[in-house]
């Protein structure tokens, strides 16, 4: 992919930045998790911090997702809840522990 190196002209030219990255890949996953399958479809950068928090904590990422699955609120997709686990756990090991609820 070539970026569009050139300065904007106008602000319609700045706000339009569809020219400066791809979108994420979105990777699909089936899960098996409280005896049922699962489809998860995640970035692929959202699986590697999956990973590497899985390996970290000595859980497979069935087990890990299990987890995240049990303990998230009622009503928000999982998607969104492993999403916010692994940005919490990222933030929480760089500076604290902020954490979003989900």
């Amino acid at each position: 992919m070539k970026l569009d190196r050139r300065i904007p002209r106008s602000l319609d030219e700045m706000a339009d930045l569809s020219s400066l990255a791809a979108p994420p890949a979105v990777v699909t996953r089936s899960l098996t998790i409280g005896g049922r399958r699962a489809t998860l479809r995640l970035e692929a950068t959202i699986w590697d911090g999956l990973k590497d928090i899985a390996k970290s904590q000595g859980k497979s990422l069935e087990a890990l997702c299990a987890d995240i699955h049990d303990g998230r609120t009622e009503g928000i997709p999982f998607a969104t809840s492993v999403r916010v686990y692994v940005l919490n756990h990222f933030r929480s090991t760089a500076a604290g522990s902020t954490t979003l609820v989900a």
